[in-house]
Formats: structure tokens, C-alpha cells, sequence
């Protein structure tokens, strides 16, 4: 029930729209880099989908978090226009229902992005490279392995971004925030082992690089445990606000 009262909210605001936007401009990224320099990747060694994504992904992850941040308050902004949040409050609902349905049709958005980027990278390997295509067990294989793991990644990021918007009541507070950190964030080195693991840091990294330093399990654990650690903070917040309030 509280899913589909959420999804009935974000009908009219444009939610969908700029998460297909978004998907759609991150995709067009490699193709256009394929199209207009082929020979720079085409001479390069390795297994073509790394090659890929090891150019595209830092471009393409970015406004991952940018759509993300925007759907975020977005998303709260619904509840807090026309004191909606407060009438909410009255009405026989659970603190963490609400959050519990954006934060699922947040992630479902999430993973429809990445699954038609990681198509995109997958398409343009196929057609420039050729003669260095896998069998199709092992391309199937390692495409939803690329789903999964860039899906999980970006995870904490999003659940978090929620978090911000829902204890800001102003729109433009939570997005300042979102971007402070999202460029705050991407200056850091991003081959380092512990700054990797932060929220909006941990969605440019690729599943290639955790391979190479065997830090696949230990990254989706630490971000799964990020995205229960983001939750728990949530409902914490939701009944100190109806305590407050």
C-alpha cells in the first residue's frame, strides 16, 4: 500500500522522466566516445568491456549521483509542501513505511539506469571489438556480474541521499548538500581503499578494479552494510521528529 501511494506521488513531478533522461545521456556517453575517437580504444589491450568502462565509467557514474540527488528531493519535496509531511504524521502509518517505498522505487530507478549504461558499454564493445568478444555464457555472465555490482555500489549513495532530504525541509538545502558532497567527495582519490568504500565516492568504482585487488566481497558487504546502517539512522530521525513535533 505504501508503495503504491508513493508511486501515485511522483506521477506529476518529473520523477521518471529524469531518471530516463539521465540513463539515456550517460549511455550516449561511450557511444559518442566510440564514434568520434575508435582508434584510441581499439589499440589498447584488454578485455574490451574493461577498456570501456575504465574510460567512461567516472563521467557516466557522476551523473548517476546527480539524477540521484535530484530525485531525492524531489522526492521529499512532495511531502513537505503544503505541510503534507505534518498531516501524515496523524494518520495510522509506520515512521519508516514512507522511506521504506521511496527507497525501494529509489533503488529499482537505480538499477534500470545501470542495467541500460552497462548495455550501452556492452553494445559498443560489441560492434568496435569484434574479435575480442567472449562466448555468450561468459558475456551474459559477466554483464549481470556489472549490473549487480555497479547496482550495489551506488546503493549507499542514494539510501543516504534520501536520508538528507527527508530531514531537510527546504529542497534547495538538501540538493546544495548533495552536490557539496558528490564534488566534495570526487576529489578524493578514488584508488584509495578506505575513501572508495564512502558514499558517493563508491559509484566510480567498476567491478574490473575490485577484481584486480580483490575487494569485490569486501566492497558489496561494506555497502550493503551502509545501506542498513542509512536505514536504521531514518527511522531513528522519523520518531525523534514525531517526538519533537
Amino acid at each position: 500500500m505504501a508503495l503504491n501511494l508513493e508511486i501515485k506521488k511522483l506521477k506529476r513531478t518529473g520523477y521518471l522522466p529524469a531518471f530516463l533522461g539521465g540513463a539515456l545521456l550517460a549511455a550516449a556517453f561511450p557511444l559518442a566516445n566510440m564514434l568520434f575517437r575508435p582508434e584510441t580504444f581499439t589499440a589498447m589491450p584488454g578485455r574490451p568491456f574493461d577498456i570501456l568502462m575504465d574510460a567512461d565509467w567516472q563521467m557516466m557514474a557522476m551523473l548517476n549521483i546527480l539524477v540521484s540527488i535530484c530525485g531525492a528531493c524531489i522526492m521529499y519535496h512532495t511531502e513537505y509542501a503544503d505541510n503534507g509531511a505534518q498531516k501524515m504524521d496523524v494518520l495510522p502509518i509506520r515512521a519508516g513505511s514512507i522511506f521504506l517505498g521511496k527507497s525501494v522505487i529509489a533503488a529499482v530507478m537505480l538499477a534500470m539506469m545501470t542495467a541500460v549504461e552497462i548495455l550501452a558499454v556492452t553494445g559498443c564493445a560489441l560492434h568496435w571489438f569484434p574479435d575480442r568478444i567472449p562466448d555468450a555464457a561468459e558475456l551474459l555472465k559477466g554483464l549481470l556480474g556489472s549490473i549487480l555490482f555497479q547496482w550495489g555500489a551506488a546503493l549507499p549513495t542514494v539510501i543516504l541521499m534520501l536520508v538528507i532530504a527527508s530531514a531537510c525541509r527546504n529542497m534547495w538545502v538538501s540538493l546544495g548538500i548533495g552536490v557539496i558532497l558528490a564534488f566534495t567527495l570526487l576529489i578524493f582519490p578514488q584508488d584509495h581503499a578506505v575513501l572508495s568504500l564512502f558514499p558517493f565516492s563508491s559509484p566510480y568504482q567498476t567491478l574490473a578494479a575490485a577484481e584486480e585487488n580483490d575487494r569485490v566481497f569486501l566492497f558489496l558487504g561494506v555497502c550493503a552494510a551502509e545501506v542498513l546502517l542509512f536505514g536504521a539512522l531514518e527511522l531513528i530521525y522519523q520518531k525523534l521528529r514525531r517526538c519533537v513535533e
